[in-house]
């Protein structure tokens, strides 16, 4: 049985929901929408911040990523905009282009190169989700296995809590391109800097945000946060009459929250620094995206179509690319946690989220420059735990030893080397693990017995039958060719043995390497005057071995076609072909 096709990519799937939207699902869909608003500003400010960007590419992303991921996609829960993962790793991969490749640029013209290699970045996202949507993502998401997701996430992790405690103590270091261990140690040497009133009003802001999350879950716990952090900054400074406490004030903050929209400057020669960096960015929001609306779908009975939502977010993120300095959007899981928390009824929830979030924004702008710098590590610092899922990594550890490598392996990988490396280092050690694992064929050794049936015996126990039936199973490519012809070619090797029937009924895919092998073992047995007959023969199989010439080598007669219904019939009729091949070589012999 084939798996079912995934559907076709919907230009307007919002239509149908459209044509049948109730009057009533509008007041949960508004307080659901201005809830999700208000913890998206203060979470977006921070994660701008995490990725070492203005305040407003978080929110740009916010709102329009929102918008647009909520109206081309599927899911009527799904919240989207800037993450964790993605900001962090916006963050290494800028200021490793930076550093490898333009050192010596400095000050406003740096500032600017950075805004230009952040639009060419989402215009790459962007052009690839939606590349990917329409050729089958879900198809590659398989190769990308949980262990690799899950250490990639506990290295992030880490990695947020490492350059967050920076802004949580007032430490005012360089910025560099280090991976988080030496980060870590930079931390631990430059401790005595430590600005006390700093890592007070941080402290504060985290227990108070722990508190209020725990007592009352539906709060805009992340907004009142930062309105704790910003009273608190304003006694801190006006106590010490001096600004020991920093604010978004000392960013230079744009005046006017406004977008600007402009064309990416397009450069081949960046886009060939940042491509590798594009991808993992990429691949890491699709599988953001994927792991959030396959959760909060299924609670809400809908099925999820991972392609219809990976579009949707290549529309936003290609969107994103025409304003300036807005960052990728990827899902959100606080955000559409709380999207289903308050049970909103449709997409509309999100979009109109969005433009809340922007209305907010607009009339509320002159205050953000009182917002603490702490307070905004403090946010980060209490909700970056949500990246981790510890009954998931429990039961990797508990599952085999090679995924908990992997996980192992990955996360280690996340602390001693840049970011965009380690996911890809993750991913390839989980395929290799894979091919390993895939490319030891099922060597299984049968013979009739008394009531004609097909039994299963000792592949190793010295036997002396004439005709060898061997039954291989799993996908028979390149990297299995050897282990098949060494075991192969240890069977031919018994001189009592005149046949050997292949029996593939469980075979479905076969490359040139395996051909080849065959091909090999056929011409080992044909030189000592022995036959070699295949049986299972699948149609998919079949047509390789037509198109190879296989069929025409060995002859049309030496292959039997499976029969479903009777799965054992076609080894039995190659079996007997074996014998009178076997009878009617003795006989000329004989002659």
């Amino acid at each position: 049985m084939r798996a079912p096709k995934s559907s076709s990519i919907s230009f307007i799937p919002f239509w149908p929901e459209v044509k049948q939207y109730r009057f009533s699902f509008l007041r949960d869909d508004l307080l659901s929408a201005l809830a999700v608003a208000l913890m998206t500003i203060p979470q977006s400010i921070a994660y701008s911040l995490l990725a070492g960007l203005p305040p407003t590419a978080g929110l740009f992303s916010a709102i329009f990523g929102t918008i647009f991921t909520a109206s081309f996609g599927s899911s009527k829960i799904l919240v989207s905009g800037p993450s964790t993962g993605t900001a962090i790793l916006i963050q290494t991969s800028i200021a490793d282009v930076l550093y490898t490749y333009f050192e010596n640029v400095k000050g406003a013209e740096q500032e600017a190169l950075v805004l230009l290699i952040l639009m060419q970045i989402v215009l790459i996202v962007g052009l690839l989700q939606i590349g990917a949507a329409f050729f089958n993502v879900s198809k590659l998401l398989q190769f990308v296995g949980r262990p690799v997701v899950l250490g990639y996430f506990a290295g992030i992790t880490i990695a947020i809590a490492v350059t967050q405690l920076f802004s949580l103590t007032g430490i005012v270091v360089p910025p560099n391109d280090d991976p988080i261990f030496y980060q870590a140690i930079r931390f631990v040497t430059h401790l005595p800097e430590w600005s006390w009133p700093t890592f007070g009003v941080g402290g504060i802001c985290l227990l108070f945000f722990v508190v209020v999350r725990h007592y009352f879950k539906n709060w805009p716990h992340a907004l009142m946060t930062l309105i704790v952090g910003v009273i608190l900054a304003r006694i801190a400074n006006e106590f010490f009459s001096v600004s020991l406490v920093r604010t978004l004030g000392d960013l230079q903050l744009p005046e006017n929250p406004f977008p600007e929209i402009s064309f990416p400057w397009f450069s081949l020669k960046i886009v060939n620094k940042i491509f590798p960096e594009a991808v993992a960015i990429a691949l890491l929001s699709i599988l953001e995206v994927f792991s959030v609306s396959r959760s909060f779908s299924a609670k809400v009975g809908q099925q999820v179509k991972i392609n219809q939502d990976v579009f949707g977010l290549g529309i936003g993120n290609f969107f994103l690319s025409f304003i300036t300095g807005a960052m990728p959007s990827s899902g959100s899981v606080t955000r559409t946690a709380l999207n289903f928390r308050l049970h909103a009824k449709s997409r509309f929830s999100a979009i109109f989220s969005g433009m809340m979030a922007a209305l907010i924004i607009f009339f509320c702008w002159p205050f953000v420059k009182y917002v603490p710098l702490a307070a905004l590590a403090a946010l980060l610092i209490a909700t970056v735990h949500t990246l981790m899922d510890w009954d998931e990594i429990k039961l990797i550890f508990r599952a085999t030893k090679e995924d908990a490598l992997v996980f192992v392996f990955t996360f280690f990988a996340c602390l001693l080397f840049s970011l965009d490396v380690a996911f890809f280092v993750g991913i390839l050690m989980s395929i290799a693990i894979y091919l390993k694992r895939s490319a030891v064929p099922h060597l299984v050794e049968y013979a009739f017995n008394s009531k004609g049936r097909l039994v299963i015996v000792n592949l190793s126990e010295e036997v002396h039958r004439k005709v060898r039936i061997i039954g291989i199973g799993g996908e028979l490519y390149f990297a299995a060719a050897d282990v098949f012809q060494t075991t192969l070619q240890s069977v031919a090797d018994d001189p009592h043995v005149q046949a050997i029937v292949l029996r593939l009924n469980n075979v479905h895919h076969m490359d040139a390497s395996m051909c080849i092998a065959i091909l090999r073992l056929y011409e080992t047995l044909k030189a000592s005057h022995r036959y070699l007959v295949i049986s299972g023969l699948t149609e998919e199989v079949w047509h390789v071995f037509h198109r190879t010439g296989l069929v025409k080598e060995m002859g049309f007669d030496n292959f039997y076609f499976t029969d479903e219904s009777n799965p054992q019939f076609s080894t039995w009729k190659a079996a007997l072909h074996a014998q009178e091949l076997i009878l009617s070589e003795k006989h000329s012999y004989v002659k």
